[in-house]
């Protein structure tokens, strides 16, 4: 009756103490766990759960998004009758592959990078080979190989490494992000764009008569001769339609470098701008992947380019972490300490820690200082740029980059792209390498 089942359920409970205590311990012992592998958990967990809320949706434009799942098979049977499935690879890396188009030239994705950092990582190339290889201003076709040499970090399976090389403050690549997914497939549905950013709301736009743009700061023109500077960019206020609209006119007719260019942006300054609640793995609400120091970001920066746009080579003075949401990117990247072979802009400039034509090529400024255009180096002008070691990177839609503090980079357009980066604070790291340069 009721009476033996108490007298059940009472022995049971008194035979699981032990186990209970043995449970206890292991819990104890297991929360001392480094802040690594509790953030694995958490951030797996939560992002987990967030990816089950994700729904289908149609695709616009075929380079924007990874493509769909039921195309998977196929993908993967492409890659075993032509070049090997990478080691370490799965479903989601052999769909995030065929999207980046272009294989390593060592053949190694780096899928399965040591625990730490090894001596000498990332590998560099001559700056030359790799601009041989791929001009910057002829961004398709793309090569069938390129100059790959960072880790690929799977979020779902390696965040505790990634978080490791973070720390050492050396470049990598994460992907397989369920919530930067899920941003994937909602900037692809046709109109989302438009209507996220206002459909009749317009925004400083950078333009240039050709496919240039270099940072600068100051006014005007100034000068003359020797001293002549003319800003290498203007801009105009532009819708994101009229943006998106003459990028795919671009892409269409394959234009040319010379051609006028938009480079599109929007900035959320500060929590309570609608990017933050569209990329809510950038709010500085607590330390992780995306941000070591939350105290130290500095808004979300949004840049929308069209294909062949160059953004050239400089440094920034904060750790960068850079995701990409819709085609492709195409990053040269360059350890500080090759500062010297780069002919930078010196502070004080109005284009300052960057390198390549101070005027974008104006007339009045032949005469004036100037720096390397590195889609087409002129070696005997700057003979140092051949001495210059660098490597590259293709992100495809829901890769993200980390970038260390001074850790220079060139970027390539390989046609409309959409992406978004923030910073988290400064790392002197690597200080003692551009202080040789007169940076700091």
């Amino acid at each position: 009756g009721s009476g033996f089942s108490v007298v059940k359920i009472t022995i049971l409970a008194l035979a699981l103490i032990p186990a209970l205590v043995v449970l206890s311990t292991f819990y104890q012992t297991n929360s001392l766990n480094e802040l690594g592998e509790r953030e694995l958990a958490e951030e797996n967990e939560r992002m987990e759960e967030e990816a089950k809320q994700i729904e289908s949706s149609v695709i616009s434009h075929p380079i924007l998004a990874i493509p769909d799942e039921e195309n998977l098979d196929s993908i993967t049977e492409e890659s075993s009758s032509g070049t090997p499935i990478p080691p370490g690879s799965s479903a989601h890396f052999e769909k995030v592959r065929r999207n980046v188009g272009s294989e390593p030239m060592d053949g190694d994705w780096l899928l399965n990078c040591p625990d730490l950092p090894p001596p000498n990582y990332p590998k560099a190339y001559p700056a030359m080979d790799v601009i041989n290889n791929w001009g910057p201003d002829r961004p398709n076709p793309v090569p069938p190989k390129h100059y790959h040499a960072l880790c690929r970090f799977d979020y779902k399976k390696d965040l505790k490494k990634a978080l490791t090389y973070r720390d050492a403050e050396v470049p990598f690549i994460l992907f397989n992000v369920p919530q930067a997914e899920e941003v994937v497939k909602k900037w692809a549905e046709p109109g989302y764009l438009e209507k996220l950013s206002g459909n009749k709301q317009s925004y400083k736009t950078e333009v240039s008569h050709n496919n240039h743009f270099m940072y600068f700061s100051g006014g005007g023109a100034k000068g003359k001769g020797k001293k002549a500077w003319r800003p290498p960019t203007g801009s105009e206020q532009m819708t994101f339609k009229d943006f998106k609209k003459a990028a795919l006119s671009c892409e269409a007719r394959n234009c040319s470098a010379d051609e006028k260019h938009y480079y599109f942006r929007i900035t959320a300054p500060k929590m309570g701008h609608f990017m933050f609640d569209e990329l809510p793995f950038y709010k500085p609400k607590r330390s992780s992947i995306f941000l070591k120091d939350p105290k130290g970001q500095r808004g979300i920066h949004c840049r929308f380019g069209m294909q062949g746009v160059i953004a050239e080579n400089h440094y920034d003075g904060s750790r960068n972490i850079i995701g990409v949401f819709g085609g492709r990117r195409r990053y040269i990247l360059a350890h500080p300490n090759q500062c010297k072979n780069m002919y930078l802009f010196p502070m004080g400039h109005p284009s300052g820690r960057h390198s390549g034509d101070a005027c974008n090529f104006d007339p009045a400024c032949k005469d004036s200082a100037n720096s390397v255009d590195w889609s087409n180096p002129d070696l005997e002008k700057y003979p140092k740029f051949k001495d210059l070691q660098v490597n590259e990177v293709l992100l495809s839609a829901g890769d993200f980059m980390y970038l260390p503090t001074h850790w220079f980079h060139y970027i390539i357009s390989v046609g409309l792209n959409y992406q978004c980066n923030t910073r988290s604070g400064r790392d002197d790291t690597y200080v003692k390498d551009v202080s040789k340069c007169g940076f700091k």
